[in-house]
Order: C-alpha cells, then structure tokens, then sequence
C-alpha cells in the first residue's frame, strides 16, 4: 500500500509538471524587434514589406508602416504577424519614404526607414 502511495504522488507530479507551460515568469518582457524589407513599387502604389524577428514575452498586437515624403504623412495597419504587408494609397510621381513600426504589450518599436521611388 506504501509503494502504491509514492507511485501514485510521483505520478500525480509528473503529469502536473508535463501539464504545465515553461516558467518564463523570471524573464524581462521588451519592445518588439522590427525591420522594414522593401517597398516594391506598382504603378501608382506600393507594396509595403516588413518582418518582427522578436516579440519577447510579449504578443504582438500591431503592425503598419509609416510612410510619406516632404508634405504626405501616412499610416497603414497591417495583420500583426511576424511577417507583414500592406499597400500605400495611390501616390503621386517622387521619392518617398517608409518605416515598418511594430507595438507589443511593452511597446512599439520604429523600423529604419527605406526609400522608394513612383515613376510616371
């Protein structure tokens, strides 16, 4: 009965250490990660590409770009994934720029910015 009884507690802790999730409780959560990849121009738009390499302890709760030139100041919104795109709205003929942003539970993080060009 005594065997019975330790076998059954060591058991007992087994599945309840297997049951529960890795302790990440001592870990510093911080500001996500984020790079702008490229601005790949169609016509009078752009396709906007950006990815999050970390998000640590923290999800990810938005993804967008940022992007303009000298008058035009635009967001966009893009699914918070770790790989992420969006389109600009129609754009006239010039140089603008573009910075992926990305915002976790411990804040948002500004990508470099990348040029692009829209030609006639």
């Amino acid at each position: 009965m005594k065997h019975l009884l330790h076998s059954f507690l060591a058991l007992s802790c087994l599945a309840l250490s297997l049951s529960c999730g890795e302790d990440r409780s001592g870990e510093q959560p911080f500001a996500p990660t984020v790079q702008t990849l490229e601005a790949i121009p169609s016509g009078c738009r752009a396709e906007l590409r950006g990815v999050v390499p970390s998000s640590p302890n923290s999800s990810l709760t938005e993804c967008g770009f940022h992007y303009g030139n000298d008058t035009l100041r635009k967001s966009v919104t893009a699914e918070a994934t770790w790989e992420f795109s969006a389109m600009t709205d129609t754009l006239q003929p010039g140089r603008y720029f573009v910075a992926a942003y990305a915002t976790n539970g411990m804040g948002t993080t500004d990508a470099d910015t990348l040029y692009f060009d829209i030609v006639p």
